[in-house]
């Protein structure tokens, strides 16, 4: 809209008292050309202003496809209302997710390729039925979505049977996709020793998956066997490593125990710069690191102090966290002893001499000593000892 003489020009304003005709017509033919010029350039701006919120839609979504449509405008506002204040480091209490720490960089997951791309469109107004002439923009969503699972897929392998005339011996045709025992495929053995062994599922829950997802019937004694499998498969590589580990010249072991199948079992762990082998016995004897590096290993194996290691071998390290903790144990029942000792001396003093300045002495170091004395202070506590000596 025009608010001011000096937009309109000169010579659209009156001259004279009394205009003619023409002049009126001339000036009103002048406003009817100027309004049409303001209207294409609303026009023009609205046109600008759409293609603006498209370039910021399609912004938001490189930078984020994941991102809230209003997080732009609430991350302004948090901020612009934020200057100034600091982080009270309170948890929120609307109700809402906290956001991340004041510091932190944000974390976005990379976009995925999308698969295939589906055109959504609409034919006429919702409010008001009126149909649409043509797309005035695109904000692009994307999902990610499982397929429906799949039932088994049943193959049969017809292996043929062949004997030779020349030496008589038989063979059995073999395909690298057909299992030399069981009836379950390779996908099938490694879904079952996934669920085990990183989901720590049961062998029924394992059944009962593959029958919900795949309709596949199993038994519990069938998942086990799959795991089992599984574990034959791996025999190579699993021999691989202890081979590396054997030629290894320091080793760290250590042995955790363990239920398995009710009975007591010990995990032991062999770990080197680059292999770490796991092995499950029923023993916590110098018998399993004799298996597993042999007996005639002559590494160096760094170890707590179990006596099954020094049964092993005699080129031991002793681990300095266990080394730590056995010195404050010592230290503190150095100090116990100390504190005792010290009392029964001046409870004995007393008896002798009441007035011993010796005993008084002596009762009241130790009665210091031992207020000053704390298991959980980080200070070593041979530093008390020391101070008694």
């Amino acid at each position: 809209m025009v608010s001011g003489r000096e937009t309109i020009p000169s010579r659209l304003f009156m001259t004279s008292s009394d205009p003619s005709k023409e002049e009126i017509l001339n000036r009103l033919a002048a406003l009817e050309e100027e309004n049409q010029q303001l209207r294409e350039k609303v026009e023009e701006l609205e046109e600008l202003r759409e293609e603006n919120k498209r370039l910021r839609a399609k912004l938001r979504w490189y930078e984020g496809p994941h991102t809230p449509p209003s997080k732009d405008q609430s991350d302004q506002e948090e901020s612009s209302s934020s200057d100034g204040d600091e982080d009270d480091g309170q948890a929120r209490t609307d109700g809402g997710t906290p956001g991340r720490k004041t510091g932190h960089d944000p974390e976005w997951r990379d976009a995925p390729d999308p698969d295939r791309e589906i055109e959504v469109t609409c034919d006429c107004c919702p409010e008001c039925g009126e149909q649409f002439d043509e797309s005035a923009g695109v904000s692009p969503r994307l999902v990610e979505e499982l397929p429906d699972p799949q039932p088994p897929e049943v193959t049969q392998y017809n292996r043929h049977h062949y004997e030779c005339h020349s030496c008589g011996a038989e063979t059995v045709a073999s395909h690298p996709d057909c299992p030399d025992e069981g009836q379950f495929g390779v996908n099938v053995i490694a879904q079952a020793a996934l669920s085990r062994y990183d989901h720590r599922l049961p062998y029924r829950k394992i059944a009962d998956r593959f029958e919900q997802l795949h309709g596949l019937e199993l038994s519990g004694a069938a998942a086990w066997h799959a795991t089992e499998r599984a574990a034959r498969a791996g025999r190579c590589e699993y021999e691989q490593i202890r081979g590396q580990i054997q030629q290894a010249d320091v080793v760290h072991i250590d042995e955790t125990g363990i239920k398995r199948d009710g009975e007591q079992a010990w995990i032991w762990t062999f770990t080197t710069e680059n292999h770490t082998l796991y092995a499950v016995r029923e023993s916590r004897g110098s018998d399993v690191p004799a298996e597993v590096l042999g007996e005639d290993f002559a590494g160096t194996v760094i170890c707590d102090g179990w006596t099954a290691y020094p049964a092993f071998s005699d080129n031991l390290q002793r681990c300095w966290a266990h080394i730590l903790r056995e010195a404050e144990d010592a230290a503190e029942c150095s100090f116990r002893f100390v504190l005792t000792s010290l009392s029964s001396l001046s409870t004995y003093l007393r008896e002798w001499d009441e007035n011993s300045t010796l005993s008084i002495s002596l009762l009241r170091n130790a009665e210091r000593w031992s207020g000053s004395f704390r298991p959980e202070s980080a200070n070593p506590k041979t530093t008390h000892v020391r101070g008694f000596c």
